[in-house]
């Protein structure tokens, strides 16, 4: 067993340890001073000036913790001195500071030139596009487009935390039970109407409701009127019992939780909205279906006034550029030429296969994410033969990962990794992935990578499988997806299962989800972001019909969801690990790193969770 215990901050660690703090009448209160602290290493261009107001509290107490943060642009220090004194009436001064940050731009940014607004990008989608509100639908093409007009409560900053966004204060009850926001004011929304505590609390609602793994969590954890307005950009989040992970949860990337109109927010989460309007640094202008998605500068956007970081969506959002353009191009070739003879400025999570090809481009530059996505099959547990467990199992023991992989492409941006929570994580551990089952012919290892396929047959011959066609789906136009399909299917073939594999883009067959009368399996992928942290993982979490409900699993995400202590919550993710191999909740393959190529005259270039043009610009 590996405890890949690493100095990598767990999403909603933080979080954790703030909502153990909050609880109890005679809680230490802090008192914090930031420093800035300026290093040859930072990559900041601007300098903060801060502006300090006191509000006094009286809170009985005679002894005060005082916590020196020394902050510079790399890590944070604390110094903790500890004071006892007489305290007239018995009382601490708890001093709640409010600050105000005065930017001032220096003359060299880091990472390409000085910034300058101008020119529209040219980006090619990573797939065809059937929807652009991620509150209807949680694929990972629709937050690409959607991330770049509509803004969340939190977003991730450059450690890949959740920091405020539209949020400019919050704070937490001492029951932990209450969650109180303040939304930033003066924000507009692309219409022109201000952004209140309405659209806020309408927006969570919405989002709550609907099927993102983390809404079916946050659901278990509140009232029925969890939410409510207080004043006019105040409003309260309450809890039946505390729930750590729950500002992780507001601030994932994806699915993302967009805050849109309350009008908007009305309509059903099963309902695509028919408005396209955010707040974020660009706005909708027109979508050709099935051929292009016109974007341009929300010339009355308020940027935060933190500091900017590339590719985070907190801090500073700047749109330099005049506008953007997701264009729909089906043929991976097709991309990969257009790119490089300029045609289009980037493309979205290309094959692997093109890696080197783009790589040794000196007119290209290749940004690559990890830890990574995990490519995987989802095996539709309603009908058969997947609603056998046994027969589950066994396409799980034939499965050799390598041939898969090598399918995508170059063997410098994948692994094979048996960690269901990543490799490279602090939830790395290969426990639970081998096992022995009782078969008809003895007792038989399974798990991940087995390639046993003389056990396969077995294991299929012992379910109540008996021949009904499996409906494999398997998208043609789907450079990170469409591969698995060609290995998958003779392999299934070969274990003694009758499958078709009908020729579908991706829009269709996403449409086709819903249906789980319609198919077996379907090829695709998942984000380390969606679930690197077991509080969020939706192959647990039972969301959605197309996988696999388990009572077991699902208790122990709740477990992992509620627990403050990290070797506990390692423990329990392992079994939750070791509970999806035995069960199969899906068959999960290895992990690739996204390959997104763009020209080198886009500078300021960075994907931390999807590529987002904020903050970057072009020089022609």
């Amino acid at each position: 067993m590996k405890r890949g215990l690493t100095t990598i901050a767990v999403l909603g660690a933080l979080v954790w340890l703030l909502a153990a703090c909050g609880k109890g009448e005679n809680q230490i209160v802090t008192v914090v001073k930031e420093v800035p602290v300026e290093k040859e290493v930072i990559k900041e261009v601007q300098k903060e000036v801060i502006v300090t107001q006191e509000v006094i509290k009286e809170v009985p107490k005679e002894v005060i913790k005082e916590v020196e943060k020394v902050v510079t642009r790399e890590s944070v220090v604390e110094k903790e001195v500890v004071v006892t004194r007489e305290v007239v009436k018995e009382v601490v001064r708890t001093v709640e500071v409010e600050t105000e940050k005065v930017l001032i731009a220096t003359p060299t940014p880091l990472t390409g030139g000085q910034p300058k607004f101008g020119g529209t990008l040219r980006s090619v989608s990573q797939a065809s596009i059937g929807a652009i509100d991620p509150g209807f639908s949680n694929f990972s093409v629709v937050t690409r487009i959607a991330s770049q007009f509509y803004e969340t409560l939190f977003g991730w900053d450059k450690d890949l935390q959740a920091a405020p966004r539209l949020i400019d204060k919050w704070s937490l009850g001492s029951d932990g039970l209450t969650y109180t926001f303040k939304l930033r004011s003066g924000v507009k929304f692309h219409d022109g109407s201000d952004l209140d505590s309405a659209d806020a609390v309408a927006s969570v609602k919405r989002w709550v409701s609907g099927g993102a793994p983390a809404a079916g969590i946050i659901r278990r954890f509140v009232p029925e009127d969890f939410v409510s307005a207080v004043d006019g950009l105040t409003f309260t989040f309450t809890l039946n019992e505390p729930l750590g992970a729950l500002i992780d949860m507001m601030g994932i990337p994806h699915p993302m939780p967009p805050i849109q109109t309350s009008e908007m927010a009305a309509t059903p989460f099963t309902e695509h909205v028919s408005e396209n309007i955010g707040t974020g640094p660009f706005k909708m202008v027109e979508w050709r279906q099935g051929d292009r998605i016109i974007m341009e500068r929300n010339e009355n956007y308020k940027a935060r006034t933190d500091a900017s970081c590339p590719g985070c969506y907190a801090g500073a959002t700047i749109a330099y550029l005049d506008g953007v353009v997701f264009l729909e191009i089906p043929d991976e070739e097709t991309k990969i030429a257009g790119l490089e003879t300029g045609e289009w400025d980037v493309v979205d999570s290309v094959a692997l296969d093109f890696y080197k090809r783009l790589n040794d481009n000196p007119k290209l530059q290749v940004a690559i994410y990890k830890p990574g996505h995990r490519s995987n099959v989802y095996l539709n547990p309603q009908i058969s033969p997947f609603s056998y467990q046994k027969a589950r199992q066994a396409l799980m023991t034939a499965i050799d990962v390598e041939d898969f992989m090598f399918a995508l492409g170059d063997r410098d941006v994948w692994i094979i990794c048996p960690a269901l929570y990543y490799c490279g994580t602090p939830y790395e551990t290969d426990f639970g992935s081998r096992y022995d089952v009782e078969t008809s012919q003895g007792t038989r290892t399974i798990g991940y990578d087995i390639n046993d396929m003389e056990t396969a047959q077995i294991l299929l011959s012992d379910s109540d499988y008996a021949g009904e066609t499996a409906v494999l789906l398997n998208p043609t136009d789907y450079g990170t997806i469409t591969p698995l399909g060609h290995v998958l299917k003779p392999v299934m073939q070969e274990i003694g299962f009758n499958v078709e594999m009908p020729a579908l883009d991706w829009a269709t067959i996403v449409s086709m989800f819903g249906n789980t009368d319609s198919y077996s399996a379907a090829t695709d992928w998942y984000e380390h972001y969606a679930v690197g942290n077991p509080a969020v993982d939706h192959l647990s979490s039972g969301a959605y019909d197309f996988i696999l409900r388990d009572e077991q699993l699902i208790q122990l995400q709740l477990d992992f969801a509620r627990e403050t202590d990290f070797d506990k919550r390692f423990e329990i993710a392992e079994q939750m690990q070791a509970r999806r191999y035995e069960v199969v909740t899906s068959l999960s393959l290895g992990i690739w790193f996204g390959v997104i190529p763009a020209t080198n005259k886009l500078k300021n270039f960075e994907v931390k969770a999807k590529p987002f043009y904020a903050n970057v610009w072009l020089e022609e």
